[in-house]
C-alpha cells in the first residue's frame, strides 16, 4: 500500500511539473496540440498508479518525451507563422457588420445553435447589434459590438465618431498576418506606407495592429543582448 501511496504521489507531481512547465495556457484555454498532450500525460501517469508491476519510468520517460515535443513545437509556432497555422489554424469571422459568414459556419461546422449560445453567453441576444464575432483558435468566441450598442456609448452622449472600433493585428514578429490586414482593409502597399512613415523595416517590427480608418500602433522588437 504504501509502495503505491508513494508511486502515485511522485506520479502527481510529475504530471503537475509538466503542465507548469507547458505554460498556464494549459489550464485555461488550451490548443488541440496541447489538449492531446495533456490526454496523453494523464493516461500515461495512469497505468503505473493501478499496476504495480509497471516501472515508474514507463511513465516518467513518455511525460519527459511529451513535455519537451509541446515546448519545442510551441517554439517553432513562434518563429514560423506558416507551422502556427498548420497546427493552430487560423481566426474565423463568422459575424460582420450584423451579417453570418454561413460558408465560414459550414466550414467550421459550427451549428445556430452554438453561436446563439455562445453569444448570449455574453449577454448579446441581437445578431443585429454584432459588428464582429470571430472564433478564436481555441473555440472561443470574441465579439466585438456595434459602438451604438455598447454601455455608456459615445452615441448615448451625441458623440458617436462611426468608427468600428475592430484593431487587427497586422505585423507579428516581422510577418504580415494577411487576413487580418485584408479584414481591415490594409494592402501591402498601405504597410509599407505605415512602415515608411515611421522609419521602420518590417523585420524591426514585434507588432503592428491597425484598424480600418487608418490609425495603427507599432511596436518595435526589443533589443537583445549578445550571450
Amino acid at each position: 500500500m504504501y509502495i503505491s501511496l508513494i508511486r502515485t504521489v511522485i506520479l502527481y507531481s510529475a504530471v503537475i511539473f509538466a503542465v507548469r512547465v507547458m505554460g498556464k495556457r494549459q489550464i485555461k484555454e488550451m490548443q488541440a496540440s496541447e489538449i492531446v498532450v495533456t490526454l496523453m500525460i494523464s493516461n500515461i501517469a495512469a497505468m503505473p498508479m493501478q499496476e504495480v508491476g509497471i516501472s515508474i519510468f514507463t511513465a516518467i520517460i513518455p511525460i519527459v518525451t511529451l513535455v519537451v515535443m509541446e515546448v519545442g513545437m510551441s517554439y517553432l509556432m513562434l518563429i514560423i507563422p506558416s507551422f502556427r497555422e498548420m497546427i493552430s489554424g487560423m481566426p474565423v469571422v463568422v459575424i460582420e457588420k450584423g451579417q453570418v459568414n454561413q460558408a465560414a459556419m459550414r466550414s467550421l461546422r459550427f451549428s445556430n445553435e452554438d453561436l446563439f449560445e455562445e453569444l448570449r453567453k455574453k449577454d448579446i441576444f441581437d445578431i443585429s447589434s454584432v459588428e464582429y464575432a470571430i472564433i478564436e483558435t481555441d473555440g472561443t468566441l470574441s465579439v466585438l459590438q456595434k459602438s451604438g450598442e455598447l454601455p455608456a456609448t459615445a452615441s448615448q452622449v451625441g458623440a458617436d465618431s462611426g468608427k468600428s472600433g475592430l484593431n487587427a493585428l497586422i505585423i507579428s514578429d516581422g510577418s504580415v498576418d494577411r487576413q487580418s490586414a485584408q479584414l481591415v482593409g490594409w494592402t501591402t502597399q498601405k504597410i509599407a506606407l505605415a512602415l515608411n512613415a515611421e522609419h521602420v523595416s518590417i523585420d524591426d517590427v514585434f507588432i503592428m495592429s491597425g484598424n480600418a480608418d487608418g490609425d495603427y500602433q507599432i511596436i518595435r522588437k526589443a533589443m537583445t543582448s549578445p550571450l
